[in-house]
């Protein structure tokens, strides 16, 4: 069984697609008058590229920005920028989240040991509080050895689930069955799972949830409903429905005596909101597309138990467009002025959360492709399916959900970015620079803008945001500015390494005049050795920093490295067999200290010493010399997601 791939916070589709291509072209012309920057001699900058503070708020809804990331269109300027990531220009108006209370915005923001101790164990924290558990498989290998930032990674479907009101005979209370019972008994019980947190923040934060949390107060008299109830066969459902009267049909708010009755029971029966059962086993899904889906799984961030998003919920009271959730996911994780964000200072909880958000809107667009296959003619293609696999059991073989090439990522859109990029190889001829440019977690841009505390780990929104940018600066240059010669096309792939930061994967076709096709054109734009530390301090620190390869189990295979380093020593460039250059890389060369290792130029990963001085990050450029490289590279940037085998044997 294959499982599609985990999902990461940076796959979020708020600030860029996951999975995401684009071409460029222009007709070749022949301009020999200058040799283009990058393949020059090369020449120390001033200074590094810098996108300067993100000090430039939106209009309409006072979320900060980048100059870099305002909207190109009428009126939007550099002294009056417009911007649409937050707001869709004004589109989006969305009430401001109330003030916390004060002991939990101290947690939050405090440099005191208690406050450190609370955001380190954030997720168990929040775990232990919550109403609902996370239905998902939560895979921490990833954060098992290595020195790269957290990641939190889940696989297949994600779902929240609730149970019973009261535990099963003989089973301890857990979630939401612990806010009916007294609250130093819910201590207890929470302290039993959780030994490692702090019992008086556990119980203070407790408190705070039973006074604050609307749903706390719900459950309590859901389960003084039950207490008076003759009967086990039971079932209590709180709902919330958008479409009726809101001066009608809501929620208890006081703890007043009511009488309950039934209707037929028709609308019951198709619902997914919260089911509260007496005594009961079985547990039940909180749909996606509920109002409590978000505030009963992060209480620590929805302390009121204000509604999250539904479906039914509106661009702006003026505009009765349906909000989609990814726009409003994009809208609250913003930093605005005068506004305490706990979101942005949830660390690991934050990932869990955008994680969780990004999660549930692809699990929606995907309903809607499953539930509307008619409309996307889906039933063409099964019969031409199911006829050409021999290999299957025909009398297994069922109704097939077939994604079209519009879903990104999936296999038709992959496939589809290949055949248009070999389409595009063929008619260049002649792929030139095969470039791969990694997000730098120390960039000045993203430490910059963390909060008190944090590292670039905890506010992976950043990180997107600053890659973005960085990613189109280096696309200008490529393709507007020429550094490498006329670049007649481009084609390049965004995905996310399984250590949580973005890299870009970017072919280059450069005119006929500008080919790369020497020893010396390639020596004059990739370096493969060290440079020199006194005259070319900026790009040294940035090859020691980021372009020499630490072998580590991830690359191991039978005790070598799959890549071939240490590379061997190479007095000049030339090419193999295969196609491939073999960079220059002098055995006199000199070793420098690594983390506590002396590295050679045997370990140096080629660069361009033009880019990696400016943009200080991990930038590979590779020289491509040959026709037959052409297919590898496309398949290779167009392979599609991750994914991972799961085998599951019994015993």
């Amino acid at each position: 069984m294959v499982v599609p791939e985990e999902v990461r916070v940076h796959v979020l589709n708020i600030l860029a697609p996951c999975t995401y291509m684009t071409f460029g072209h222009s007709e070749a012309r022949q301009d020999h008058s200058r040799v283009p920057v990058a393949r020059r001699q090369y020449v120390e900058p001033v200074a590094r590229h810098d996108l300067g503070r993100m000090e430039h708020v939106c209009p309409k809804c006072r979320a900060l920005h980048w100059l870099d990331e305002r909207v190109q269109k009428t009126g939007s300027t550099n002294r009056h920028p417009l911007f649409g990531m937050c707001c869709g220009d004004g589109s989006i108006v969305l009430p401001a989240p109330a003030p916390p209370p004060d002991p939990l915005r101290r947690l939050f923001s405090a440099s005191t040991p208690e406050a450190q101790q609370f955001r380190e164990h954030i997720r168990q924290y929040n775990a232990a509080l919550s109403f609902t558990s996370l239905g998902a498989k939560i895979d921490d290998s990833v954060n098992r050895g290595g020195g790269g930032p957290p990641v939190f990674k889940i696989q297949g479907e994600l779902h929240h689930q609730i149970g019973s009101l009261l535990p099963s005979q003989g089973d301890a209370p857990v979630y939401a069955q612990l806010y009916i019972i007294d609250s130093l008994e819910a201590l207890n019980h929470r302290m039993q799972r959780n030994g490692g947190l702090d019992p008086d923040v556990m119980y203070r934060l407790g408190g705070l949830i039973s006074e604050n949390h609307r749903w706390a107060g719900i459950f309590r008299r859901a389960h003084e409903v039950f207490q008076t109830s003759r009967t086990d066969q039971v079932s209590l459902q709180l709902t919330v429905n958008r479409n009726q009267d809101r001066r009608r049909y809501n929620l208890p708010t006081s703890d007043e005596v009511a009488a309950v009755i039934p209707g037929d029971g028709t609308q019951a029966s198709g619902s997914r909101d919260i089911v509260l059962r007496r005594r009961d086993g079985s547990l039940n899904r909180v749909n996606e597309g509920s109002a409590m889906y978000e505030c009963l799984q992060y209480p620590l961030f929805f302390i009121y138990g204000e509604d999250g998003y539904h479906y039914d919920l509106s661009m702006s009271p003026n505009n009765t467009k349906r909000l989609s959730r990814i726009d409003y996911t994009a809208f609250h994780i913003q930093q605005r002025e005068n506004e305490f964000s706990l979101l942005l200072r949830g660390g690991r909880l934050f990932q869990q959360y955008l994680v969780d958000m990004w999660a549930a809107a692809d699990q929606n667009r995907l309903n809607y492709l499953r539930f509307h296959q008619s409309e996307l003619r889906g039933a063409l293609y099964q019969g031409l399916s199911d006829a050409i696999d021999t290999n299957s059991d025909m009398h297994n073989v069922g109704q097939r959900i077939v994604l079209p090439s519009s879903y990104t990522g999936g296999p038709r859109y992959m496939k589809q970015c290949l055949q248009d990029a070999l389409a595009l190889a063929r008619y260049h001829r002649k792929i030139d620079l095969f470039i791969t440019v990694t997000c730098n977690p120390s960039w000045p841009e993203i430490t910059r803008e963390l909060l008190p505390g944090q590292t670039a780990a905890d506010r992976p929104d950043l990180c997107a945001r600053v890659f973005n940018m960085k990613k189109q600066a280096i696309i200008d240059d490529i393709y507007k500015n020429g550094i490498f010669g006329k670049a007649v096309a481009h084609v390049y792939t965004i995905e996310f390494q399984k250590r949580g930061l973005p890299h870009m994967h970017i072919l280059i076709f450069l005119q006929p005049g500008d080919k790369i096709q020497t020893p010396e054109q390639v020596d004059s734009v990739v370096w493969a050795r060290w440079p020199d530390p006194e005259s070319q301090p900026l790009l040294f620190e940035t090859v020691k920093r980021c372009m020499v390869h630490t072998c580590g189990d991830r690359c191991l295979e039978n005790g070598k490295c799959f890549r071939h380093y240490p590379k061997p020593f190479q007095p000049h460039t030339s090419v193999n067999n295969e196609g491939y250059p073999l960079y220059s890389r002098p055995e006199d060369g000199p070793s420098y200290d690594v983390r506590g290792t002396p590295i050679s130029n045997q370990w140096i990963v080629p660069y361009s010493p033009w880019l990696s001085a400016k943009y200080n990050c991990h930038i590979n450029v590779e020289c491509l010399a040959s026709f037959a490289t052409l297919k590898y590279i496309n398949k290779y940037i167009h392979k599609g997601s991750d994914r991972t085998t799961l085998q599951v044997s019994r015993f």
